[in-house]
């Protein structure tokens, strides 16, 4: 019985890990205008164009790059980009940028 837990218990921490929305990306930030509004995005090196809701405001530094882990959120913002993610993880590409 300890097995069969144990396993269940890893396969669903597997699960978690690879969530379907979980994406990393390399990129730059930078800012949109949208009708009088300024609005974050994150840019990544293949030229797409992600909006970006972050708890961290340290990385709101136009022309800041880095890699990030994220997820993409079904919600409609602002600015209207058709990809719009949340950052729960980020590394400056360089430590004097931040």
């Amino acid at each position: 019985m300890k097995r069969y837990t144990l396993g269940l218990l890893m396969a669903a921490l597997a699960l978690t890990a690879c969530s379907e929305g979980d994406m990393e990306l390399h990129g730059k930030m930078t800012t949109i205008q949208y009708l009088g509004k300024t609005c974050w995005v994150f840019q990544d090196d293949n030229h797409n164009y992600y909006e970006v809701i972050t708890p961290s405001v340290d990385i709101l530094k136009d022309g800041l790059r880095m890699s990030v882990r994220a997820f993409e959120v079904n919600s409609k913002t602002l600015c209207n980009l058709p990809t719009v993610i949340e950052i729960y993880e980020f590394r400056p590409d360089h430590s004097k940028d931040m």
